[in-house]
């Protein structure tokens, strides 16, 4: 590599390694090889489950949406063919190879004329493959773009592997939690499906105030958690005063819940500071948990609207009620 496109390269490394979203990470991986290649257009085929075949996980293009609905069996096209081999292939001219797959092109109305495959390999494990289209300015791909596209790959699978591997952890900890969630409603036969209700009203209110990504996931646990202290044995009384500190004690130490907790611990605070564990008003009190109070105190006691207004500025964050009432109305 040229010195300045080493630099490129290792810059665009540093950015990798911090995305662990799996199509964010291959929206870049993409953009990047179309960059250091000077190359039309890109895709990236990942290995299916069934080992058999490779399906596009990210194509370009105004057709790229069709085309990510198709799949290459291992050893046909160009693509499955690199997949079988394990080999980077160079083809100049498309229509002088007779494993290109015209009905690709066909499908999606794009042209290809020339492609650059490589295989994406880790631990001698096969990921997928990625693939460069059409050089800019009907030039050809060089041994550099070959060798640039190569290096670029040997990152791409290991990011990709960890990639899917915290996508898989998530997906575990996301069922974990419903199962939770719904373990902690079985104290009462009426509310099965409670806390899945409380997530989607609170989420719908965090649409209106802008929550963010984070804040926007941190409630949603949180709403499905909010009673998992109820899961401690004892006497109900007691429990019911102690399961906001005892659902924090239940999930900390999880790093993944650690914007959670303190909506989970505040969920029966009171907006005037009259509220439990811990006594807390006003914006002190954690805004998801101000949230969560109000729906919780609707779902479980059945405030009409009338109540709910009266309880402003007291139980209930005024603003949270004015946006409740309002999705009320409506």
């Amino acid at each position: 590599m040229e010195k300045e496109q080493l630099q490129e390269f290792y810059e665009l490394a540093r950015e990798l390694s911090g995305t662990l979203d799996l199509d964010t990470l291959l929206k870049k991986i993409g953009l990047a090889a179309e960059k250091l290649t000077h190359a039309e257009a890109s895709s990236i085929l990942l290995l299916d489950e069934d080992k058999e075949h490779l399906y596009f996980k990210t194509a370009g293009g105004e057709k790229g949406g069709i085309i990510k609905k198709l799949k290459v069996k291992i050893g046909q096209g160009i693509a499955g063919w690199v997949a079988k081999e394990r080999k980077t292939l160079v083809v100049q001219d498309v229509t002088k190879d007779e494993r290109f797959a015209k009905s690709f092109d066909k499908s999606t109305g794009f042209i290809t004329k020339s492609i650059l495959c490589v295989p994406l390999i880790l631990h001698n494990e096969l990921v997928g493959v990625a693939e460069v289209l059409n050089k800019k300015n009907g030039a050809q791909f060089t041994p550099q773009d070959q060798e640039v596209f190569q290096s670029l790959s040997n990152l791409a699978a290991i990011y990709i592997t960890n990639a899917k591997f915290a996508e898989t952890q998530r997906n575990f900890f996301t069922n974990i939690i419903e199962i939770l969630a719904v373990a902690s409603e079985s104290r009462e036969p009426n509310l099965t499906g409670h806390t899945r209700r409380i997530a989607q009203r609170a989420l719908a209110i965090a649409r209106e105030l802008d929550f963010n990504e984070r804040e926007y996931q941190n409630l949603y646990y949180a709403a499905l958690l909010h009673d998992i202290g109820y899961l401690i044995p004892g006497d109900r009384n007691v429990r019911n005063l102690n399961h906001p500190s005892a659902g924090v004690g239940m999930v900390r130490g999880i790093n993944f819940l650690a914007g959670a907790a303190p909506i989970i611990r505040g969920h029966h605070e009171n907006y005037d500071g009259s509220g439990f564990p811990d006594n807390i008003k006003g914006e002190n009190i954690p805004l998801g948990a101000r949230i969560i109070a109000l729906l919780e105190a609707v779902e479980e006691t059945g405030l009409t609207i009338e109540e709910v207004e009266r309880f402003s500025g007291t139980k209930f964050d005024p603003q949270i009620v004015k946006l409740y009432l309002e999705g009320s109305v409506e």
